[in-house]
């Protein structure tokens, strides 16, 4: 398998034009916390991540960071710079040591002109963001915490989770802490919710990630509560 075959972003593009795509990349490692761009800066840098965690974030006027998506292995970050005189629209910090493919904008938007098919992912991948931070809107607007958390337990399973070796469980290799910034609560409340679901069979907290054992009960946790 071709290291870029992952990745969305690059989807339906034969090998020749994958080792293509990959000549031009860079590996860039990063330690937790590292800034790799800040919201209004130029999008010169696209990035690739092969394994670690970046949370990407708006800074409001008071200083408060509102994450709006936590990506991870396989994840595209960065997007803004496939477009001409792009701009980021949101910071973007390692939450973890992270090894990531990079590219400048001025050789993505070469290649961009060279494979179709590239233009037309990055289309799409646009798009699918721009339905997420809908999702993501509607869900703080509509849903309860309860609700919340475990909408955003079962994607990340979805997209991230690996087996741990027992029927059905699922792991998410994430704290507590990024999962309470992810939907706009305190580490306290996620703490909270998670131990009585963990009581419930639900989930199981271990260090550094969190296994999913009952999808389904998990899932049913995001159904509004019946009226009295």
């Amino acid at each position: 398998m071709h290291m870029l075959e992952c990745y969305r972003l690059f989807k339906g593009l034969d090998r020749q034009t994958l080792d293509d795509i990959a000549a031009y990349a860079r590996i860039l490692h990063t330690q937790r916390h590292m800034t790799l761009f800040e919201e209004h800066a130029s999008a010169e840098m696209l990035y690739a991540v092969q394994n670690g965690w970046v949370r990407l974030y708006k800074l409001a006027a008071n200083g408060r960071q509102s994450v709006i998506r936590l990506s991870g292995p396989s994840d595209i970050v960065g997007i803004s710079a496939v477009l001409p005189e792009g701009m980021y629209t949101l910071t973007a910090q390692t939450i973890s040591p992270c090894r990531l493919l990079t590219w400048r904008a001025r050789d993505l938007h070469h290649l961009l002109d060279r494979y179709p098919v590239l233009q037309n992912n990055s289309l799409q991948l646009l798009s699918e963001y721009r339905d997420h931070l809908q999702q993501q809107f509607l869900e703080l607007a509509t849903e309860n915490v309860e609700q919340r958390l475990a909408h955003t337990l079962v994607r990340l399973a979805d997209q991230y989770g690996t087996p741990t070796g027992a029927p059905g469980q699922t792991k998410i290799p994430l704290m507590q802490r990024d999962l309470a910034d992810l939907i706009g609560v305190s580490h306290y409340t996620v703490n909270r919710l998670l131990h009585f679901w963990q009581e419930q069979g639900l989930v199981q907290s271990r260090r550094g990630c969190l296994v999913i054992i009952d999808r389904r009960q998990l899932l049913a946790r995001t159904e509004p509560s019946p009226e009295p």
